[in-house]
């Protein structure tokens, strides 16, 4: 790594500095921004971009006080170096070629520096869609909000009634169980929609038709509960591979008359709950029974184990089922999303990366980004750790590679938020 100095950086290609906290990042992009605009860049075609309005607030008001300064000293008669005032910057830009242009071209950026590109990225991201309507295919008066949440309660309730509320009434009992409203569904996928461009692990999977088996299942099991309770206890009791603190006396009558008597309530559609902390009934799975039975003994076979264990195996197709709406809800939001959006005409802040790297990425996205670059001559990232990959693509396509602009990354690694980095 080589030690940086800002004055003798070639201000014609692609930088990565690394500027630690204390090590004066903001007197480099300061220094990098009068260099450019000494060298003849127009101040408003000086694109430098941050993270939070704060931050890009006190840099304009920080780059604003680094050219007045050096102009004011670059103007005293006697450039001798204690007139400088200790301003090496001052000292630099006077042993350039011709000083009096460079204080000319300081004094015209001062003059029109209301008009300086000091921005936050999705400020940067809004303003190029809506300047290039034509070449991102967004609209020319589309409207910024900055809160989504209200368009997402809403996709969520128009999904549950479009996929969900219509189902089978033993797939709802299920859902309700797991929880599975709404409210979870705001709560679950307020972060995985904002970035559109990561892919669900899986990808794809089949919603599959459980509840006409669970029922027959169901019917079959009560009929051997009816006829065939005391015999099941009976023969528990008496197996002596059968772990009896795990399946007591006790025990083992309670819950298959607690089985039975909501069988005797609900009938073929009696839901039960088959996890170790639901519904007594998955105690008798045949899995469950062989994990209770002691080594070198034969697990207990009879056919109420047996479709107790079907029963299970429906459950945890029904726990299937539901990364399937999970993932149909995915499209779903994408979707009527963007009908809505379109409607109404507006975007959020979320959209704002992943809408310009799409049309970046379009038909029109070389188009796009000889406009971008018409405007921008040269561009600076503070805060360059905390990039995600997207918003990375969209300046590396920009600015970055042989023929392009001026391009400047500066940030901390050490205090990167994102795991990528």
């Amino acid at each position: 790594m080589k030690p940086l100095d800002p004055y003798c950086l070639d201000l014609e290609q692609t930088v990565l500095i690394e500027a630690s906290a204390g090590t004066g990042k903001t007197y480099t992009i300061t220094t990098l921004v009068v260099r450019l605009i000494a060298q003849g860049f127009p101040v408003e075609s000086i694109l430098v971009v941050t993270f939070t309005e704060a931050a890009a607030a006190e840099l304009k008001l920080r780059i604003r006080q680094r050219l007045s300064h050096a102009l004011r000293n670059l103007e005293n008669p006697d450039p001798g170096k204690d007139n400088f005032q200790g301003d090496d910057l001052a000292e630099f830009l006077y042993g350039l070629a011709d000083p009096g242009l460079v204080q000319n071209r300081i004094r015209l950026a001062l003059t029109c520096f209301d008009q300086a590109s000091i921005m936050t990225i999705h400020s940067f991201c809004f303003q190029s869609l809506r300047e290039h309507a034509f070449e991102s295919g967004a609209y020319f008066d589309m409207e910024l909000v900055p809160e989504s949440s209200v368009f997402l309660d809403q996709v969520c309730m128009d999904f549950f009634m479009a996929r969900i509320n219509d189902l089978d009434p033993l797939i709802l009992r299920f859902l309700a169980k797991k929880g599975f409203t709404p409210e979870k569904f705001v709560t679950d996928f307020r972060q995985a929609v904002s970035h559109q461009d990561c892919r669900p692990i899986p990808e794809h999977a089949q919603f599959m038709d459980v509840p006409g088996s669970w029922r027959d299942t169901a019917g079959k099991i009560w009929e051997c509960l009816r006829k065939g309770k005391d015999q099941i206890i009976g023969l528990m009791a008496s197996d002596k591979g059968l772990n009896k603190r795990s399946y007591s006396r006790k025990n083992v009558p309670t819950w298959l008359g607690t089985s039975l008597e909501k069988f005797e309530t609900q009938g073929r559609d009696a839901f039960f709950v088959m996890e170790e902390k639901g519904d007594p009934l998955f105690r008798f799975a045949a899995s469950r029974i062989a994990l209770a039975t002691k080594p070198g003994f034969s697990p207990l076979e009879h056919e109420f184990f047996d479709l107790c264990e079907d029963l299970l195996m429906l459950y945890r197709d029904m726990a299937m089922n539901l990364i399937c709406l999970r993932l149909d809800f995915l499209s779903f939001f994408s979707l009527e999303l963007e009908k809505i959006k379109a409607a109404q005409g507006i975007c959020f802040f979320d959209d704002l990366v992943n809408d310009l790297a799409c049309a970046l990425e379009g038909r029109d996205g070389q188009k796009l980004a000889r406009a971008v670059r018409q405007k921008y001559r040269a561009c600076l990232i503070d805060e360059f750790q905390d990039t995600d990959p997207r918003q990375y693509g969209i300046f590396s396509t920009l600015f970055s590679g042989p023929g392009k602009s001026p391009f400047f990354m500066i940030g901390d690694p050490k205090q990167a938020i994102y795991a990528f980095r």
